[in-house]
């Protein structure tokens, strides 16, 4: 009976194939394309306006009640740099999967989009980190 012998070269090897193994396995997958679910509003806030972009299906029923309903409320999420794809021309739009709709909101993060973001979104994106408008006024869904 013969017995095969691996050298270190060939134990390096096989160890290195399992561990390839195991890593591919335990890989997340790849980036895909953004959610095409969700649905996209206007905002009014003092007479100046933005758009904002929802993905959870009860955000979406409660912006469309306050669509039809015409009531003024908060509308709020996390800030970030940028318009998002769906918020030109402002430098800031809010993350999809972060916004909510609330009856009170603190006042540290109400403002209004342009006059105070866009005059300053270092602060408010890096400081305040939020935006929650006290009277906003969802106007379309677009």
């Amino acid at each position: 009976m013969r017995s095969v012998m691996f050298g270190r070269s060939g134990i390096a090897v096989a160890l290195v194939g399992v561990l390839l193994a195991f890593g591919a396995a335990c890989a997340p997958p790849p980036p895909g394309p953004p959610p095409t679910t969700g649905a996209t509003y206007r905002v009014e806030v003092a007479g100046e306006f933005f758009v904002l972009r929802v993905t959870s299906p009860s955000v979406i029923d409660q912006l469309d009640d306050a669509l039809a309903t015409r009531r003024l409320g908060v509308v709020g999420g996390a800030l970030r740099r940028g318009d998002g794809g769906f918020n030109a021309p402002h430098l800031w739009h809010l993350d999809p999967s972060t916004v909510y709709v609330a009856d009170l909101a603190i006042e540290l993060c109400d403002g209004r989009p342009t006059s105070d973001l866009d005059a300053d979104p270092d602060y408010w994106i890096d400081t305040v980190g939020s935006y929650c408008p006290w009277a906003a006024r969802v106007v379309a869904r677009l």
